[in-house]
């Protein structure tokens, strides 16, 4: 049978002063059974020193006429106890029963009277067979004093103060029900007319209106459901409007959301959903297999429709990788949003790449200072090995130098902290003053080198230094493997039309100057020509290492050309040598004229 409300409220009265009722007997009982026993234990307490007081003054007393003796004058039941545990004397106990008395050293009150303190423990005695309290302290002659009383009294009252407080409890809740059920009813009945006309709002009737007959809190619940009236119809319409704003939001996402059903069919995705998943037209009613077919995601819906909130999880095709969070509806079906980061990806590859390969290149010449810098430290190395191992140790530190410095130049320019400041510059002059430090070392090789540049190729609009720096690589980079009696050329020929790629301003009619460096070095092989101006990659990683190089000098020479807006490429045939080509702006009347009115 399904009770009305003032029933309900009604029986919630009783339970609750049923509830105290029984809580403060039991509650009643407990504390006030603690208060008793502190105070009785206090009372003990004082009662051993002073028996211990009196013991010390009858020094004839011993054993068991000292505890009938201390028990007369105390009332209480008198236990001595020898250090080691025997029971000496009882006030309650003699002649052979005291003889038959078990060993008393693991009584807790007793352990703690033989170690020179107090000690209390409550518990059912052995030889009378009633609760007792029992507190212990030390006697004047190093034995233990311990008076007990037997809790039967206490816990007789104990339980008439607990009948008393049930008996005033049981009339306190009869009063209080009689009272309780008058005043659920009162309370329930304009409840349940304020019901009626809420269920009425519920359904959509707005005109229904709850008067308000008292000014009480009942009256302030009517006029709040006849403002609720009005208010409902304000917020059905911002409603719509919050609703329209939030679809505008999700079609602006940068991040694909596809909402599905219970059933698992699409109900919703936004424009970059559809642009993502290559979605054409109208996505609402197709299955998540016409979304995409990869297992992943169907896994991913299955899950989401399951009820998983699936944290960010990355689904991966080829090159495409999307990072995808799922979280389940309250009502059935999902949301799932994909954010595409095969970019960010990408980047995270080639900087793990580029560290691993810093931290090797960076790793070999530390090692090599490292090991023969502790070499040098021996007193007794021969001097020629300290002077071969000193050139060694300034090898070393001059490559680890190079590639800090090569490191520094690349993150200049990567980070754009480079700025082109193009001039008009000479590609012969250039080309003279960037081979002028490997002189020496070509004339060790007999290497000729020499510089074919065609009079109307010759000048270039660019950073004379960023065009040093090429040809410096280029030369750097040739003359390790270019062998004994070997030669390097530079030309250069003149090349129409725009193709910019860098910060310069693009301008239809500029020409460009082609720059070749060849040698006839040992080549390149064809499968590692694509990868030569990526970072630290090299075609013999062995044979350039052991000849100085840091592997960065092409992608220096990649990045400049391009800050140029230029372009690079590379031809090589093994055994026969190879050829860098790069092209830079050529010089227009108005760069002569800038250069002019710079100088001035």
């Amino acid at each position: 049978m399904r009770l009305r409300a003032d029933h309900k409220l009604f029986l919630t009265y009783l339970a609750v002063i049923a509830a105290v009722v029984a809580a403060l007997t039991l509650g009643v009982r407990t504390t006030l059974r603690d208060h008793l026993m502190e105070t009785v234990a206090d009372d003990m307490r004082r009662e051993t020193d002073l028996a211990r007081a009196l013991a010390a003054t009858r020094p004839a007393l011993a054993g068991d006429s000292m505890a009938d003796w201390l028990g007369r004058l105390s009332g209480r039941r008198v236990t001595l106890v020898a250090r080691d545990g025997r029971v000496l004397g009882d006030s309650e106990v003699h002649g052979a029963e005291l003889a038959r008395m078990e060993n008393h050293a693991a009584r807790p009150e007793v352990r703690a009277a033989l170690e020179g303190r107090f000690g209390r423990d409550v518990r059912l005695s052995h030889t009378l067979g009633l609760e007792h309290m029992y507190v212990a302290g030390p006697g004047p002659h190093g034995e233990a004093i311990r008076l007990a009383i037997p809790l039967v009294r206490l816990n007789s009252a104990l339980r008439s103060v607990q009948a008393g407080i049930f008996g005033v409890g049981l009339v306190a809740l009869v009063l209080t029900g009689m009272l309780s059920f008058g005043f659920s009813v009162a309370v329930t009945r304009p409840l349940r007319q304020l019901a009626s006309v809420a269920r009425a709002m519920a359904g959509g009737d707005l005109t229904r209106r709850a008067r308000a007959r008292h000014r009480d809190e009942l009256g302030e619940l009517a006029d709040a459901l006849d403002t609720l009236a009005g208010e409902l119809q304000r917020r059905l319409g911002q409603l719509e409007g919050e609703r329209a704003e939030m679809q505008v939001l999700i079609d602006s996402m940068a991040e694909a959301v596809i909402a599905v059903g219970r059933d698992g069919v699409v109900r919703r995705a936004n424009p970059a959903a559809r642009r993502i998943f290559q979605l054409t037209g109208d996505p609402r009613g197709i299955a998540p297999e016409e979304v995409a077919r990869r297992p992943a995601f169907l896994e991913l819906v299955r899950r989401a429709l399951g009820g998983d909130a699936v944290l960010p999880t990355e689904l991966s095709d080829g090159d495409r990788h999307l990072l995808a969070t799922a979280q389940p509806l309250p009502g059935g079906g999902a949301v799932m949003v994909f954010l595409d980061v095969s970019e960010l990806r990408r980047l995270e590859d080639v900087r793990r790449d580029f560290v691993a390969n810093a931290s090797h290149e960076l790793k070999t010449p530390l090692t090599a200072i490292r090991g023969f810098s502790e070499t040098l430290l021996d007193p007794h190395l021969p001097g020629d090995l300290r002077t071969r191992f000193a050139a060694t140790v300034k090898d070393n530190a001059d490559r680890l130098q190079r590639i800090i410095d090569d490191l520094l130049d690349l993150s200049r320019i990567e980070s754009g902290g480079y700025r082109v400041r193009p001039e008009i510059v000479s590609v012969p002059d250039a080309a003279a003053e960037a081979w002028a430090p490997f002189a020496d070392e070509g004339a060790r090789k007999e290497a000729r080198f020499s510089a074919d540049v065609p009079a109307e190729c010759e000048y270039v609009w660019a950073d004379p230094g960023a065009v040093r720096q090429i040809l410096s690589n280029l030369f750097g980079n040739a003359l390790r493997y270019v062998p004994a009696g070997g030669s390097i050329e530079v030309s250069a020929r003149c090349v129409p039309g725009p193709m910019l790629r860098g910060p310069q301003p693009a301008r239809e009619t500029r020409a460009w100057v082609a720059v070749a460096v060849a040698d006839t070095g040992s080549g390149i092989p064809a499968a590692h020509l694509p990868r030569i101006f990526e970072r630290f990659y090299r075609a013999d990683a062995a044979r350039s290492r052991a000849e100085g190089g840091t592997g960065l000098g092409l992608s220096i020479v990649r990045h400049l050309v391009e800050r140029h807006g230029g372009s690079i490429e590379a031809e090589s045939t093994l055994g026969r040598g190879t050829t860098i080509r790069f092209t830079l702006p050529m010089p227009e009347e108005h760069d002569a004229a800038d250069a002019e009115g710079d100088a001035v």
